[in-house]
């Protein structure tokens, strides 16, 4: 009986610590704070985490903010180098030949979000999220509009 007793509570302590990690706020290094309100003051951001990379193991901070009802992300790494910039956009500011490429090649999926991407080096991408074979999918153009790829998210 002692064993069963020890079995369930130790179930219920991983399972309420897994809530507990779900549910903790993202506090970003001194050095991402500095940089983002360098890039962005006087703005405040909810922070996440995430991994990027060849081999998704270098940590990034992601702050989601609004200026002038905008939607952004700004991603920086752990020791505050800035990486992208996330501008939501709407269906209207796609550029021309990528909503073209979109009507002709995906004609049932509707746009669900879309975004321009600016990098640390101003390369300028959109991202196109649709659904597609029942899965969130964004369609990456160049900043022409000329199709890139499709990446399927997680």
């Amino acid at each position: 009986m002692k064993s069963l007793l020890l079995i369930v509570s130790l179930f219920f302590a991983v399972v309420l610590h897994a809530q507990d990690e779900n549910s903790k706020v993202v506090v970003p290094t001194l050095k991402v704070v500095k940089e983002f309100q360098k890039d962005f003051p006087k703005v405040k951001a909810v922070w996440r985490t995430d991994y990027a990379g060849a081999d998704s193991d270098q940590l990034c901070y992601e702050g989601d903010f609004v200026v002038n009802e905008i939607n952004m992300t700004a991603v920086y790494s752990a020791i505050g180098i800035f990486k992208v910039l996330e501008i939501e956009i709407k269906p209207a500011e796609i550029p021309a030949k990528a909503s073209s490429y979109l009507a002709k090649n995906y004609p049932k999926n509707k746009i669900n979000k879309a975004a321009r991407m600016m990098t640390n080096t101003n390369n300028i991408t959109y991202e196109i999220g649709i659904t597609l074979n029942d899965k969130s999918t964004d369609a990456v153009f160049n900043k022409e509009g000329d199709f890139l790829r499709m990446v399927q998210k997680d």
